[in-house]
């Protein structure tokens, strides 16, 4: 079976914007252990979706499994190397960020000194495939500082072969505060951050 997104759109834009920006340096595991429970059962629900299969179709993870933390999850389309759009968004996270994002560009709610080596990495993500784990921090609406902590995996195509995305988010502590701003600003800052191999390999 052929899937669009390990083909990708490869066009000329597509493959200038592979070759110009890096994906983020990090080390990688193919067997992920975490301390956040939501993370783990996440992990193995799409490991058992898949199956046999090269990605699980999202309709398909159990979301019997997955319920209790369904509010913290995410869905994301990778639309062009700059567009990763928010296609849905849990309840708890809408809070914590003090706004909803659905319908918004993930990429121009990042710090711009990360966001081309972020959306470089999602494109990875979506063409290898892999995903990834990390920790960073993010400021909301009224100008909290929080840690945060994410798991990103990728999901098979939608029928035109949009990449697909779903997330896992945990809070962490609060840091400090600032100014409060109409949008919420993302990955202001990284802390950690794991490559997570699915079966074609990691970046670094």
């Amino acid at each position: 079976m052929v899937y669009a997104h390990l083909k990708g759109k490869r066009d000329a834009d597509f493959n200038a914007f592979m070759a110009e920006y890096a994906p983020y340096e990090a080390g990688s595991t193919a067997a992920p252990v975490f301390d956040t429970p939501a993370f783990q059962t996440l992990m193995e629900c799409w490991r058992e979706s898949a199956g046999e299969d090269i990605l699980p179709d999202g309709s398909r993870l159990p979301l019997s499994k997955l319920a209790p933390w369904m509010p913290d999850m995410s869905k994301l389309t990778v639309e062009g190397p700059f567009n990763i759009r928010y296609r849905l968004v849990g309840t708890r996270a809408c809070e914590r960020l003090g706004m909803d994002p659905t319908g918004q560009n993930l990429y121009d709610m990042m710090d711009p000194s990360i966001r081309d080596t972020i959306a470089r990495s999602f494109a990875e993500m979506v063409t290898r495939p892999c995903g990834f784990y990390g920790r960073y921090e993010n400021v909301n609406t009224a100008g909290r500082r929080s840690a945060i902590q994410s798991l990103y995996l990728p999901l098979k195509p939608l029928p035109d072969g949009t990449p697909k995305i779903i997330g896992m988010h945990a809070p962490g502590e609060m840091i400090d505060y600032g100014s409060p701003a109409e949008s919420a600003s993302i990955a202001t800052a990284i802390t950690d951050f794991t490559w997570i191999d699915l079966g074609f390999g990691a970046p670094c």
